[in-house]
Formats: C-alpha cells, structure tokens, sequence
C-alpha cells in the first residue's frame, strides 16, 4: 500500500469511526481500523461486531494494499500532525506516514485477523434526506433503557409503511413517536429494532452530512449508506445487527379520549418545571394542576428536605381540573423534544398517559405516564 492523502478528510474519517473501538478489550483484533486501497480510494473500516462503519476516502494511489493498526492511537496521532498531505504507506504490517519533516511508524496486525464484514442484499432500500433522519434519531435515541427481561424495548423502532417512516422508542415509563415522509421507497413495508448504540452512531456520524441515506434492509442486518455523487463508491456506510423479537404494540398505549388539555408557553413551563424539581427529592415529583376554567396550570412539589414550591402559569385549556404528578426529568426530555414556541398536553382519564406535542405538528408526539397519587 502506497498513498498520499489529504489530512483533514482522513482525520474526519478518522475520528467518526474510531469511537465504536474504544470499549473493546476481548478481541484485539476489534481495536483495529483495517486500511484498504482499492482503485482512488482508501477504505476505513472499524467494527464493533454489533455495529460497522465504512468510510471511503479519495487518494492518490500508487499502489494498493491493506494494514491494520489501532484505532484510536492512528487517530490521536494524525491529529498531531499539522501537514496538509499525508504519504502512506505499509512495511510488513507497520503503517508508515511521512510528511517533508516528519515520519511516523505504528506497530500493526494482520489483516487477515480482522472480522469478516457481512454483506447486505441491496435489492429493496429507502432513501431520506440526512437532516431529516438525524433530527429525528435524536428525538428519541436516549428513551431506550437496557432490559434484559424485555430486550426489545432497549432499542429504536423503525417502521415503514408506504411512503412514511416512523422512529419509535420507549422504556415503559414514555414513549416518542417521530413521524417522517421517504424521499424514495423501493422497498417493502417492514419494521425492525436497531440497537441504541448503533442508533447513536448514526446520529452522531450523518449529522455531519449532507444528502441522502438510503437504508437497506435484511432480517437481521440493516445499512445506512450515503452515497458520494461523484464516485462509484459510497461515502459511508453504517451496517448495524438488529434486535431479534417482535416490538410492543405501542399504539394501544396511545390515548384517543382525553378529559383536559392545555397550551402554553413551552419556554416557561421548562423553567417552572427546573425549579420544581429542586424541591422534588429523590422521588422527582411534580403535580400538576389544570383549572380550565380560570386559564391557570399550578406546578407544585414538596419535600420534608427541601421545603415547598409552587407556581401559577397562563395557559389556554379545556376540559375538566386535572391533578396529575410526573417524575420531572423524564417530563423535561419530553417538552425538550417538542419544537417551537409553544406546547399542548393532552390529559387522560383516571390517571392515563399524558401527550406532549408541538402546536400545529402532529408529526411529532412523546407519551408520559404519570406518578399514581
């Protein structure tokens, strides 16, 4: 292998995928980014068996070849190196860089050690603009809570049906449903369960991106490239395992009947919502209290440690007085998720669900359950 490169795209190459490397100490062979020049491109890929990242970077090739080195260590270093230009090479299984005043060995592995990546039918996929999916992943990427009882419900849902995509989460206590049209559908209609960390790596890779993603689906493998417009290689791709087993029937959960709701400035209600859960205590308990017929939402929280608050907000309602009471932190993330000025929350009776959406957006919804009184 014999290549010169620009720095900074194989710093970014760099860095985007050798954090799925940093947690693995079973297998030295998974530390590794395995290095291969094939036709103008240099390929990185890093693996973490659940989740794999291939990110293709153009070069000046003289000649082709393949090394693995460590991961996290090649990235620290090319980040020292202020060059523009990188001359890469390979001694054996050494990789070396050169620049005109400077030269670096690393110690590598063989190649040959270095998992085999599956491959993925590409028969039927969806395309969707980056911003769009990433956004969306984001709303609802930290729901998921680790179950080993119910594993299901530790990853992200993924739903298409026609020309819609839904992106689901929950961990028994709330849920967030965000809603978003394909740019494409080739496929067929199919859900699966994606692991969080696979949907982290997701987020935090296309986010930096523009374009779009098209996703591939197999029973028990999805992939999430991005295509370079330029070039018969894509740009990146994300090959991520899938959680086995059927997704809960969330929908059931949803309440259709509602006794009250209410709009109000979303801004202030986070405020109020801060400062009630410093007197909450370890329960993190807020009560709410919806007088319709005044226009008036009291937050209230008490401890025998902290003392006593309450305050009295505006709000536009209907329906009947509402006493209800939700853990804070977990009614924070929902009104956090909730785009725009202002937020309507839908109560349900004897105690039910509550729905946090934005005003005017049915797109988006987040499902809070309350603390029984």
């Amino acid at each position: 292998m014999k290549i010169e490169i620009l720095r900074d795209l194989f710093k970014k190459a760099l860095n985007a995928s050798e954090k799925i490397t940093r947690k693995i100490s079973s297998l030295p062979a998974l530390q590794n980014v395995l290095m291969t020049v094939e036709g103008n491109f240099l390929e990185l890929t890093t693996t973490n068996l659940e989740t794999t990242i291939r990110w293709w970077v153009l070069a000046k090739v003289s000649k082709k070849g393949q090394v693995a080195v460590p991961a996290t260590f090649l990235a620290n270093v090319v980040n020292l190196i202020p060059a523009e230009k990188l001359d890469l090479r390979e001694d054996g299984q050494n990789l070396i860089i050169t620049t005109p005043d400077q030269e670096v060995q690393i110690q590598g592995q063989d190649p040959a050690e270095f998992p085999i990546i599956p491959k993925i039918s590409k028969n039927d996929f969806w395309q969707i603009e980056t911003t769009t999916f990433t956004q969306a992943l984001g709303l609802v990427v930290d729901i998921p809570a680790v179950s080993q009882i119910r594993p299901e419900i530790s990853g992200v849902l993924i739903a298409v049906k026609a020309d819609i995509l839904k992106i689901v989460a929950t961990d028994s206590f709330r849920l967030a449903e965000k809603t978003i049209k394909l740019n494409k559908n080739q496929g067929k209609d199919c859900s699966f369960i994606l692991p969080q960390g696979a949907a982290r790596e997701l987020m935090n890779i296309f986010s930096q991106e523009n374009g779009e993603i098209s996703i591939f689906y197999n029973p028990n493998q999805a992939l999430f490239e991005l295509s370079n417009q330029e070039m018969s290689y894509p740009q990146i791709n994300v090959l991520s395992r899938l959680i086995e087993g059927a997704y809960p029937n969330y929908q059931d959960i949803i309440p259709k009947k509602f006794v009250a709701n209410l709009t109000i400035n979303k801004d202030e209600l986070v405020s109020q919502i801060k400062k009630a859960g410093l007197f909450s205590g370890r329960s993190s308990e807020v009560r709410l209290e919806i007088t319709p017929k005044d226009g008036k939402l009291k937050v209230f929280s008490q401890t025998i440690e902290t003392g006593k608050n309450e305050a009295t907000l505006p709000c536009r309602a209907e329906g009947i007085a509402v006493k209800i009471s939700f853990n804070y932190k977990f009614l924070l993330d929902g009104l956090n998720s909730v785009k725009g000025a202002e937020v309507t929350l839908e109560l349900s009776e004897n105690e039910g669900p509550c729905i946090l959406r934005p005003v005017g957006d049915n797109s988006f919804l987040y499902v809070l359950m309350p603390i029984k009184l």
